[in-house]
């Protein structure tokens, strides 16, 4: 089940037509990642998403799908640029900016950006 609102939200977030995001929806629903299978970082701000209502959040296509109990699917949001990315780090220090640290360091070949 879909709800009138997520395809309004799909259609506007997403900039697919009617048709098509509720075709984007069920695909969402079947194929979409839940929050077990992310690292802590990701893991702890879907959870943070799930613990607004009884819910639960399926990630797909850097969309993310807010569902209530009975399989519905209510809104969708847009996953922050910084989710699903992968860290980097020197050490125990995180590198925040890859391109930044490469080129000072002279590193081309351990990272990919």
């Amino acid at each position: 089940m879909i709800t009138h609102h997520a395809i309004q939200r799909t259609q506007e977030r997403a900039g697919i037509k009617s048709k098509s995001s509720e075709k984007f929806i069920a695909n969402a629903l079947e194929r979409g990642r839940m929050a077990e299978v992310f690292s802590a970082n990701e893991r702890n701000y879907l959870q943070a998403k799930e613990a607004k209502g009884e819910c639960c959040v399926i990630v797909y296509q850097d969309f993310l799908f807010i569902v209530n109990d009975a399989d519905c699917c209510v809104t969708v949001y847009a996953a922050p640029r910084w989710f699903g990315k992968k860290n980097h780090y020197d050490g125990k220090t995180k590198i925040r900016n890859i391109k930044k640290y490469m080129r000072l360091n002279n590193v081309f070949d351990e990272f990919v950006a």
